[in-house]
């Protein structure tokens, strides 16, 4: 399925967290990734969600380190 992570389309499997749509797009983007637990995370509301939180497609969140 596809979901944008900070307004970019990262490709992520059914049942995908935010922590691993933010790790295929550190990883896409080559960022390091020592600060991935360090992260916050918000959906497109610009609520603040749990990196744990289950996404759906199409849904889009951002996320600040």
């Amino acid at each position: 399925m596809i979901v944008k992570v900070n307004k970019e389309e990262v490709r992520i499997f059914k049942g995908a967290t935010a922590k691993h749509a933010i790790l295929r797009y550190i990883l896409k983007k080559k960022m390091e990734i020592s600060a991935l637990d360090q992260i916050k995370v918000f959906d497109s509301q610009g609520h603040k969600i749990g990196d744990d939180a289950p996404l759906k497609e199409g849904q889009s969140i951002t996320f600040k380190i």
